[in-house]
């Protein structure tokens, strides 16, 4: 009897053994595949990872471009604590036309597989760290200028480094734009709770209710509101994480367990910058930028209203400005419609970007 019970434990490790090596192979397989169809040429194009020093501490970039004379685009993520580079393989098309940067911020992704939590993080930090990455860059890549495309909380970080150090940029692009958190979280509310209401959802209308308007006293509280806003989204932003995390589990360089630990990252980010951040204003900048100045927004954005962007962007003073948009397209209209967010910054951002490039 016991005999036969350790030959059923023995054939019902060794079959776990062999799906979970099974699944490993099969994903590693995967990745040398993926990193064979987003090989760039040496000859003309930059392919590079690295960590580099960012005040005092060593942050990770990925450098991506098919033609090193395209310009630089720096991509300033979300979050705080929610890197792209992970699943950068949505932006290949856009390294045809710009040398893409990706960089994983203090508490985001490799930086914190790296360092862990930091004690520093904060948006002025953060801002000088980019002002900082910017400044290699141009060293790095040849570059007197390059542009910074900064979403959500990336669009806080851009906007402080392109108004500190103009000179370091061709151009700022906002998308899912930030411009006051107090009055946008109030506005959040009062939509996320028409829309619950409009669907007859009695546990989220029950649930929002319960926290109150904000302001919020806490991260927790804001959580509740955002799971139903999500709750409530357009499908592309709902299923936004589901879709996502099956193209990070193939990502070429990236282990489980820097998944794993980048997925965790975002609560020490938002915990460490909660209270500094619910006072923020993009107005206290002042309206007068010294750079062509884009927010290219999604229609449907619930997180960052588009409205609110709209004027915002309507007082601002600069060379050149747009703002562009994007039908149907929620808060991260950037993942979830790269190819169409690709033909607005090819045909309005690049052309600035190289003029900036050539101006003596």
């Amino acid at each position: 009897m016991l005999s036969t019970f350790l030959r059923g434990v023995l054939i019902l490790a060794t079959t776990i053994v062999v799906l979970i090596a099974g699944a490993l192979g099969y994903r590693a397989l995967r990745q040398v595949q993926n990193s064979q169809i987003l090989a760039i040429d040496p000859k003309t194009g930059v392919e590079e990872t690295m960590f580099v020093s960012l005040g005092g501490v060593p942050q990770w970039i990925q450098i991506r471009g098919d033609d090193r004379e395209n310009p630089v685009l720096l991509f300033v993520h979300g979050g705080p604590g929610s890197p792209v580079s992970p699943i950068s393989s949505l932006l290949q098309p856009w390294e045809r036309y710009f040398t893409v940067v990706m960089w994983d911020q203090r508490d985001a992704g490799k930086t914190f597989v790296r360092n862990g939590a930091d004690r520093e993080m904060s948006l002025p930090r953060v801002a000088q760290d980019g002002i900082e990455l910017a400044q290699f860059l141009c060293r790095h890549l040849g570059k007197r200028k390059i542009i910074v495309l900064g979403h959500s909380w990336g669009s806080m970080v851009g906007l402080q480094m392109v108004k500190k150090r103009p000179d370091l940029f061709s151009a700022y692009v906002g998308t899912g734009q930030v411009v006051s958190i107090a009055e946008k979280e109030s506005v959040i509310y009062a939509r996320t709770m028409a829309r619950l209401r409009a669907t007859h959802d009695e546990d989220g209308i029950h649930k929002l209710a319960a926290i109150g308007a904000p302001p919020y006293r806490s991260e927790v509280q804001m959580r509740v509101e955002r799971s139903l806003s999500e709750r409530s989204d357009i499908p592309s932003e709902r299923d936004l994480l589901r879709n996502m995390i099956p193209i990070a589990l193939f990502a070429p360089g990236w282990s489980l367990w820097d998944i794993y630990e980048s997925l965790q990252a975002s609560d020490y980010a938002e915990d460490a910058t909660f209270d500094a951040n619910a006072s923020y204003d993009a107005k206290t900048f002042g309206t007068d930028f010294r750079l062509p100045f884009f927010i290219i927004n999604g229609e449907l954005d619930h997180i960052t209203p588009t409205d609110l962007a709209r004027r915002y962007f309507d007082t601002i003073r600069a060379p050149e400005k747009q703002f562009v948009v994007l039908d149907g397209a929620g808060h991260s209209a950037v993942l979830t419609k790269p190819n169409v967010f690709l033909r607005e910054l090819v045909a309005r951002v690049r052309p600035a970007a190289l003029q900036a490039e050539t101006k003596p």
